[in-house]
């Protein structure tokens, strides 16, 4: 079985920014909580999900995304790290770069996109489920790979990537200490747990809002009124065509903020044609036993990791060489 796991690659490098000590340091004294915690975190989702092939994706780093340009507010309401962590968080972002360089595995990003439209446009591309697709100018570069898949596992703990699940694919909610468990999502376990179906996710953020993205959604409109009505009419153009049936105080707010409701909609929405040609053979993935990794670990301390490749469990004396500063 061909199994495609995609990586939120942000997502995950901030879990391990904050999660790990800032005070970890490689021997050459370079700032490296945020690598260390990334390598484990994916050393152990490749050993949980076991895939035959692997990618992560990427944020747009120079152009704004398309988003932003149609919504200059989108995720403007974001609190920035303050200056002295977000030195030591850029100063590792090329550091990551060299440890996914040495594992040989790719790496997707288009300018003007985000990490879940490139998501999103992998899953198009390799299993043939169009569903959500975004109907956007056509590339050649976009067509649909011939080279299909069996599953595709989508990591992240953006919840908003939970619209992508359908038969052949599953969303992968990462452990948080304690506080949450790992769970696979498939499209069972999603509608128990909301009551709708995934490409409704869009939807229910288009009434309720994304605090988060600084998505607007319909003012007055809550978790609960949202997710009723989208359980009741599946999508927000359903809901409008139905709005005289909707009890008079929630329709005012809906007919008072369709406009806000149709821009929301628009930024929710994963677009599955980005410009980028996914290859399934070039997302084959053999493991990190390669002699780079090997020598990346060496050099920067990762002693347990280096013995989790020989498939050795290192002793707690003799775990890691890295200096705490």
């Amino acid at each position: 079985m061909n199994r495609l796991v995609l990586v939120d690659t942000l997502n995950f490098f901030h879990r391990a920014f904050h999660a790990y000590p800032p005070q970890l340091t490689t021997l050459q004294g370079e700032p490296i909580n945020a690598v260390y915690g990334f390598a484990t975190m994916l050393f152990s989702l490749a050993a949980e999900l076991a895939p035959t092939h692997l990618a992560v994706a990427y944020e747009s780093e120079k152009e704004p995304t398309f988003r932003a340009l149609e919504f200059p507010a989108y995720k403007a309401t974001r609190v920035p790290l303050p200056l002295e962590e977000q030195v030591r968080f850029d100063s590792q972002l090329p550091l990551l770069g060299e440890f996914i360089g040495a594992a040989r595995i790719t790496s997707l990003q288009a300018e003007g996109f985000e990490a879940d439209d490139l998501i999103g446009t992998a899953v198009r591309q390799v299993t043939g489920e169009l569903g959500n697709q975004v109907t956007r100018k056509k590339d050649p570069a976009t067509q649909l790979s011939s080279n299909l898949v069996t599953e595709v596992i989508v990591a992240s703990n953006d919840r908003d990537l939970m619209q992508l699940i359908g038969p052949r694919v599953r969303f992968y909610l990462p452990a948080v200490g304690s506080k949450q468990k790992a769970k696979l999502y498939t499209e069972n376990d999603f509608f128990e747990e909301y009551g709708f179906q995934p490409p409704a996710m869009v939807d229910y953020k288009a009434l309720r809002g994304d605090p988060s993205d600084n998505i607007p959604g319909v003012r007055g409109i809550g978790e609960k009124t949202a997710s009723e009505l989208v359980k009741k009419y599946g999508t927000v153009e359903e809901v409008y065509k139905h709005i005289l049936e909707i009890r008079p105080v929630v329709a005012q707010k809906l007919a008072d903020g369709k406009k806000d409701a149709e821009l929301s909609r628009k930024l929710a929405k994963i677009v599955t044609d980005a410009p980028v040609e996914i290859g399934l053979e070039t997302l084959r993935f053999s493991g990190f036993g390669q002699p780079a990794v090997r020598e990346l670990f060496a050099k920067w301390g990762f002693k347990s990791l280096m013995k989790k490749m020989a498939g050795e469990e290192p002793p707690p004396e003799d775990r890691d060489q890295l200096k705490f500063i």
